[in-house]
């Protein structure tokens, strides 16, 4: 068994049914898996299952599922139905997975949850495995994130002309004397992913209860 690290953000959070860890076939490529129960202050289990893999054709196929019972939803103002008893189960598909030595950075939908607002939020799930056995050199870690979708309903333009398209032009910054150099698109999306924030720029958090492997194969 094994401690692990955890931020618990926003008002809902989620814990989960359990997820069967990927079995490493020799035309997949990277993966990461794991499954955990945790307590925070107030001593309530939560779980959190996940498994992510990025398929020989390029495609990342995974899920998470996490589970709360102490989560206390926040009301919505436009819906009187709306549940707001306390527990929330949130699970979300992954569709990235990008992994550097022994961490890992996954990001997908959240596509359930028993609270209706939560559907369709981006999340990001990051971990570290801190290896295995009895004499592991440090603790598993591990804290994610729940984000709205990025708003791409305005398009710059001249209002005083008729003619103007706006800002709709693309292209791709590339070196032209390197046939290798995929470039960079100008149009390059605002939706959180596996790439929005360096790996460095993620904090761990310390869990005081709990245990569970996390597994990182690059």
């Amino acid at each position: 068994m094994k401690s692990i690290v955890c931020a618990a953000i926003a008002a809902f959070l989620l814990v989960s049914i359990a997820v069967p860890s990927l079995t490493r076939a020799d035309n997949d490529g990277p993966s990461a898996s794991g499954t955990f129960q945790f307590s925070l202050d107030d001593g309530q289990p939560r779980n959190l299952n996940f498994n992510a893999r990025v398929q020989n054709n390029g495609r990342t196929v995974g899920e998470m599922t996490f589970s709360d019972p102490a989560a206390v939803p926040v009301p919505d103002p436009d819906d009187s139905t709306a549940l707001t008893s306390p527990g929330a189960l949130m699970t979300a598909k992954f569709d990235c997975l990008k992994i550097s030595g022994n961490q890992a950075v996954m990001s997908g939908v959240v596509t359930e949850s028993n609270i209706a607002a939560a559907i369709g939020l981006r999340v990001l799930l990051v971990v570290e495995d801190g290896g295995e056995g009895v004499n592991i050199p440090a603790a598993d870690k591990l804290t994610w994130g729940v984000y709205q979708p990025a708003n791409t309903g305005w398009t710059p333009k001249d209002a005083e002309r008729d003619d103007d398209n706006g800002a709709s032009l693309t292209w791709i910054a590339k070196d032209a004397e390197r046939e290798d150099d995929a470039g960079v698109p100008s149009n390059q999306s605002k939706a959180i992913g596996c790439t929005s924030f360096p790996l460095s720029s993620y904090s761990f958090v310390d869990i005081t209860h709990g245990g569970g492997n996390i597994q990182v194969q690059p």
